[in-house]
């Protein structure tokens, strides 16, 4: 059976839906609908049914699975350690997964180390959800991501750098003293940024403390931040390597939080795919590379 048969039926069953298949296949939703098709005639059973938006597996789909998922990682596994990687020549997209924070910190330097070994490689960014993160890595979705957030399972990553998390406000804004006060933290108004972006060691801390924060806004991106707390005298948290990069352009100053969230640390990590191929090997390097500190 063709091995791109395989493909398609483990992605539409880890996906439920013919579309994301597709894209995530890099080919067109009539391409996996014929596939399917032919999965259907050659197991003579639907193996899939539409329940709603999604597609539901049938049981002889729920028992094909492991044995094909199994097979086509063994297959993948073995083919990939026989290829070898030149990156002077090399024409390969990685897919890597980051959030607005980590294209804004990382991304430059990624692309400035790589162009220099390998022209022609291609980098497509996959904007990040933590909660998907360990399932893309799974299926191979992404190649790698960088992220702030350990991950369930077995994903050790390369550690890349460590970060505190400091507060961000205007610059003109009254504090009583030199240093930023609990009280103080709890009576500002807040930005707070989506913790699917994977920062959320801040907020467990506060968690654990009971402390809540009065949330004016949540938005998906940090790059929005300093304008925010410009225009409207907002708190927020953030990475302290990227809030003093805007202290140059935006009004704003920096302080420590009033109360211990610790390090975080930030890893580089891989699809899980068992034996690493010569090209993730490659990649895994040129980014930590890129990345020294």
């Amino acid at each position: 059976m063709d091995l791109n048969l395989l493909r398609t039926f483990l992605s539409v069953y880890e996906t439920g839906s013919l579309t994301r298949s597709a894209r995530d296949l890099y080919v067109t939703q009539p391409s996996v609908s014929h596939s399917l098709a032919h999965l259907r005639r050659e197991f003579s059973d639907e193996l899939f049914v539409r329940r709603g938006r999604g597609m539901v597996p049938t049981l002889l789909a729920d028992e094909l699975y492991p044995v094909v998922k199994d097979s086509v990682g063994s297959i993948d596994n073995v083919v990939l350690g026989m290829k070898s990687f030149d990156p002077a020549s090399s024409t390969h997209r990685f897919r890597l997964c980051l959030s607005d924070l980590g294209e804004l910190a990382f991304l430059p330097q990624i692309l400035k180390t790589i162009s220099r070994d390998a022209p022609e490689v291609e980098i497509e960014v996959v904007p990040m959800d933590i909660r998907l993160l360990p399932d893309w890595l799974t299926r191979g979705s992404v190649d790698a991501a960088i992220a702030s957030w350990p991950l369930a399972g077995e994903y050790g990553g390369t550690l890349l750098k460590t970060e505190e998390y400091v507060c961000v406000l205007r610059a003109d804004y009254p504090m009583a003293g030199p240093e930023l006060t609990l009280d103080e933290f709890l009576r500002a108004r807040h930005v707070i940024v989506d913790p699917v972006t994977g920062h959320q060691l801040a907020e467990q801390a506060m968690q654990a403390l009971g402390i809540v924060r009065r949330s004016t806004v949540v938005v998906q991106h940090f790059a929005v931040i300093p304008e925010l707390i410009s225009e409207c005298n907002l708190f927020a948290i953030a990475p302290e390597s990227m809030a003093r990069r805007w202290l140059d352009k935006w009004p704003v100053r920096l302080a420590a939080l009033p109360f211990d969230v610790g390090a975080v640390e930030v890893k580089l990590y891989l699809r899980a795919n068992g034996r690493e191929s010569s090209a993730l090997a490659w990649f895994r390097t040129a980014v930590s590379e890129a990345l020294k500190y």
